[in-house]
């Protein structure tokens, strides 16, 4: 089993709409996916109890319950393994980070989200574990994505081409228990969504 984390030390970053987004578009392609929920405000929980589809299924992992977590779903013949980790909580994320084959780290195109990734990076160098940013949230084809992605350079990870940007698709999506690729299969927002989950796949098959 495979497992990957969305993580991001600011809150608003998109870690949960991209850890339900990816899911979705995994389990498209054969894997067998659970989320594991393990962000105190349980958003991830509060969209599969909106969803009608009974996969992918969304497990909640407070703190000291992710081993658990991870060999149920093991157990349980799940693949792929997406834990949306929590914000605010260095010694949870840490936990996480070393559990995970790879570290995706959302970042905004802003001043904030940029303040931000160094205490993520040092979260993924102490883990010792594959990371990449994810450009998450972009106004569209705003100056500032390229800014930041020169900015994200600086910190040695590698940085997912394109970006997903900041579409109505997304939360009218989540507000139905859906994903993109489910909601508006042929839309720019499911297309970016896609290619998210490919560059990942892609990057777990060169362990």
């Amino acid at each position: 089993m495979n497992v990957i984390a969305f993580l991001s030390q600011k809150g608003g970053s998109g870690k949960t709409t991209l850890s339900v987004h990816t899911a979705v578009a995994a389990e498209a392609t054969g894997e067998r996916v659970c989320v594991i929920d393990a962000d105190p405000q349980e958003s991830a929980t509060a969209w599969a109890s909106a969803r009608e589809a009974g996969t992918p299924i969304v497990a909640t992992a407070q703190a000291g319950e992710l081993d658990a977590a991870l060999r149920a779903a093991e157990g349980e013949g799940i693949t792929l393994a997406v834990v949306d980790a929590p914000p605010h909580a260095a010694p949870a994320a840490g936990q996480i980070a070393r559990r995970s084959e790879l570290v995706l780290i959302p970042v905004r195109p802003s001043a904030f989200d940029l303040a931000a990734v160094p205490a993520a990076v040092e979260i993924v160098t102490a883990a010792k574990v594959r990371g990449a940013f994810v450009l998450s949230a972009c106004p569209f084809r705003a100056p500032e994505i390229g800014e930041t992605r020169a900015a994200l350079e600086a910190y040695g990870l590698p940085i997912v081409p394109g970006e997903i940007t900041d579409r109505r698709a997304f939360a009218r999506a989540v507000t139905t228990g859906s994903a993109v690729t489910e909601f508006e299969a042929e839309g720019k927002a499911a297309e970016e969504i896609r290619a998210l989950w490919a560059w990942i796949r892609d990057t777990l098959e060169r362990k």
